[in-house]
């Protein structure tokens, strides 16, 4: 008997112990994240006004339209923002893995990144554009003039997508850094490179050799700037999509474009 009773009490302990880590890996993303007392948002800091990196106070910092973003977010859970700064093209993997909790990287969602990630509602848009030598640009009038021409992309971005699209997978030049995409044109060897709207801007103003075609791409209906977030979590997600839509009502965006904007540093 006593045997028996020992071996029962063994078993009880055995399902006790089990049941609390289960309780405890069924935390919530949210839960975590407020435990924790921080929000970790995975980005790719080279993408001026969007998300960048800048001297504030003697510090080397990453600011942006995306990470005011975040550091809204972070205020609305009451934690605090950490920002993990790499490839573009690792974000999706390195988020589905769990490095840190949410994307924001000027980023879209397609069929292919929803394979692997959720995203929250679209935030804002930006559109593609293709900046080239200001004394060509105006030739290029629609999307199909750049059939054939070399053009530069960001891999893992959506203009990479349209370069392809338009120019041809012979023409395009893939690079992870928008800053090498304006030097393969200012160097001439590509003659193009299509980039966010707003980011093109940026590098127009800074130099006066590059202009913006005159060309406009159309909007598909996954085109919209999103906040990225790991699979499974419904809670935390709709949790994003109310913030999303305060930040959407009081167009919060307007204001972090200014803000990033006045940060940018003079070339």
């Amino acid at each position: 008997m006593k045997k028996f009773l020992a071996f029962a009490l063994a078993v009880m302990t055995l399902f006790g112990v089990a049941a609390c880590g289960k309780k405890k890996e069924e935390k919530s993303k949210l839960e975590q994240i407020k435990e924790a007392g921080e929000l970790v948002v995975g980005t790719s800091a080279d993408y001026a006004p969007f998300e960048f990196h800048t001297e504030v106070d003697g510090a080397d910092t990453i600011v942006g339209i995306d990470i005011s973003l975040c550091q809204h977010i972070a205020d609305e859970l009451g934690v605090k923002l950490k920002v993990v700064d790499m490839s573009f093209d690792n974000l999706v993997m390195s988020l589905k893995q769990g490095e840190f909790d949410i994307v924001a990287a000027c980023m879209s969602a397609d069929d292919n990144r929803r394979k692997s990630i959720d995203f929250t509602d679209i935030v804002y848009y930006t559109d593609t554009v293709v900046i080239m030598k200001k004394d060509v640009a105006s030739n290029f009038t629609k999307p199909e003039d750049i059939e054939g021409h070399k053009v530069a992309a960001q891999t893992g971005a959506k203009p990479y997508d349209k370069a392809v699209e338009f120019a041809g997978q012979d023409s395009v030049v893939g690079l992870t850094k928008v800053q090498d995409l304006i030097l393969e044109v200012q160097n001439g060897k590509v003659e193009g490179a299509l980039m966010d709207e707003l980011v093109a801007k940026a590098y127009v103003s800074a130099d006066p050799s590059l202009a913006i075609c005159p060309l406009t791409f159309e909007r598909s209906a996954d085109s919209g700037i999103r906040i990225g977030v790991q699979k499974g979590d419904e809670e935390f997600l709709a949790k994003l999509n109310e913030i999303v839509k305060k930040v959407v009502d009081e167009d919060l965006i307007s204001k972090y474009t200014l803000d990033a904007q006045a940060l940018m540093p003079e070339e």
